[in-house]
């Protein structure tokens, strides 16, 4: 069969293992997806070399176990799955295979491919996935070298170096849990609270990365209008205006000069700004929030982050 000639439709079978790098005598999941072709027939080959032997697999539910069929064929296995009796064209199954590693101490390459087949038995869609095994544990460059043709230290250290390995890759990639864009959702309340940003439950994900992101932007110009308009923007995804007043009641006195610092009238407000929001169309619906609610909330944003003496007014058009 020419692999080269199937058709790669992503939505027809995705082939996926738990892990791309293993020790001989390791246990491998394979989890392969599927569209049932239209019309029904053909079958789903999972095609793996005969250094691997299978140990179980989970089958959709309804799906007998007997209906598998297993294949030799020079130095691979076929595991074929007819797709007549028991799948619904254009229904998506899925299936897991659990596979042992029975390979030679040797650092080598494995491949495995997923077919799925037409009723007139023509390749449809193909996926393919190489795994590497590793013949000796890299635990043993920490140990004199005559340790290196001990087969018992080396396969306990495998055995050690598996269970730590997701420990270690964890701790490897620990600068990715500082950074707002690869953080783990379930880490942003608590990187939050080191750049003192609170986070709000009602925005969604991307947006508090966002604030988070440019948390020093907040934190080196609090109580500046870049400030407080990019937080703005960022929050409400919409458009930001903001008007500022900064003169000074006139005052008699000995500094009662007229000009541009100085304002006239009773209904002069200095030192206050004038806050416009556009907000888009569907975000009250996504929150749940009237206009009256939401022009509340951002009354309360723009108060923490406005200096004290500052009068304020916010504008949200919806």
């Amino acid at each position: 069969m020419d692999l080269s000639q199937t058709s790669q439709e992503t939505d027809l079978l995705s082939l996926v293992v738990d892990r791309y790098n293993c020790y001989p005598g390791e246990l491998l999941t394979f989890d392969i997806r599927f569209t049932c072709l239209q019309p029904p027939g053909g079958e789903l080959q999972f095609i793996l070399p005969r250094v691997m032997k299978i140990e179980g697999f989970d089958l959709p539910e309804g799906v007998p176990d007997n209906v598998l069929s297993l294949v030799e064929r020079e130095q691979e296995l076929i595991l074929a799955l007819p797709l007549k009796a028991f799948f619904n064209p254009d229904q998506v199954y899925e299936i897991k295979i659990k596979v042992r590693v029975n390979t030679f101490y040797i650092d080598q390459y494995l491949l495995t491919r997923s077919v799925l087949m037409d009723g007139e038995n023509h390749p449809r869609a193909a996926e393919e996935i190489q795994v590497a095994v590793y013949g000796k544990g890299s635990y043993l460059k920490f140990l004199p070298e005559i340790y290196e043709s001990d087969d018992f230290v080396g396969r306990f250290l495998m055995l050690l170096e598996s269970f730590w390995k997701p420990i270690s890759l964890q701790i490897d990639q620990m600068n990715c849990y500082f950074d707002p864009n690869l953080t783990p959702e379930a880490f942003i309340p608590w990187l939050s609270s080191w750049v003192g940003l609170p986070v709000d439950s009602l925005l969604p994900v991307e947006r508090v990365r966002a604030i988070l992101k440019n948390a020093m932007v907040f934190n080196q110009c609090r109580g500046t209008r870049q400030a407080l308009q990019t937080y703005l923007e960022i929050y409400t995804s919409g458009k930001v205006e903001i008007q500022e007043k900064r003169s000074k009641n006139f005052i008699l006195g000995e500094k009662s000069d007229l000009g541009v610092e100085i304002a006239l009238g009773k209904e002069n407000q200095p030192n206050s700004i004038l806050v416009r929001i556009q907000v888009p169309t569907g975000e009250l619906e996504r929150i749940d929030y009237s206009e009256e609610m939401y022009q509340q909330k951002m009354m309360t944003i723009v108060k923490t982050m406005v200096p004290a003496h500052t009068v304020f007014d916010v504008a949200c058009v919806f």
